[in-house]
């Protein structure tokens, strides 16, 4: 069982990351203040700054709830069904997104992108469909579909979920490629 304060953390934590994407999707990053994010998530600031160092720290580890978020069922679905699932999310979330493309965040998205990718292209089937060496071929996908999101959402995602993801899944080697 776990202390009631590691839930109240949690609990602050998750307002506080919920605060900052309801922001996004009505605010340039660079306007967002830690007093906005308070009131959004309606804690006080000393809590705040009981959790993160500043904004940019809130930021960062919104990024990383937000893989963690999209890669959870990873392991369950198939690489187009995992791209199907992040760009529709994208897409519904299309204002945070090109929020965080103007703040300049784009270098931690395509990491958050690639990592994600990264992870399942190499535990999938052990690597199956890649060529050897796997951890380099993984990453070159990971990285390439990373980038392709990212040019995608700063176009302003003129092609639909549909498309991008029989696109990227087409690229892909093996199964995932056939099921396109």
């Amino acid at each position: 069982m776990q202390p009631k304060s590691d839930l109240r953390v949690r609990k602050t934590k998750q307002a506080l990351v919920s605060a900052m994407f309801t922001l996004l999707t009505r605010t340039p990053f660079p306007k967002i203040t830690v007093n906005d994010l308070c009131a959004q998530a309606l804690v006080s600031r000393s809590a705040f700054y009981a959790h993160f160092l500043d904004k940019y720290d809130l930021m960062l580890y919104s990024l990383n709830q937000l893989r963690e978020q999209w890669f959870e069922q990873a392991r369950t679905r198939s690489v187009q069904e995992q791209l199907r699932h992040i760009l529709g999310s994208i897409r519904q979330d299309s204002r945070m997104f090109e929020n965080l493309l103007l703040a300049e965040y784009d270098g931690e998205l395509v990491a958050l992108l690639r990592k994600g990718f990264l992870e399942q292209l190499e535990q999938r089937e052990q690597g199956s469909g890649l060529p050897h060496p796997r951890d380099i071929s993984a990453l070159f996908y990971a990285a390439g579909i990373a980038g392709a999101i990212m040019q995608w959402i700063s176009t302003g995602m003129a092609y639909s979920v549909a498309d991008m993801t029989a696109c990227l899944s087409a690229l892909l080697p093996g199964p995932d490629a056939e099921q396109a």
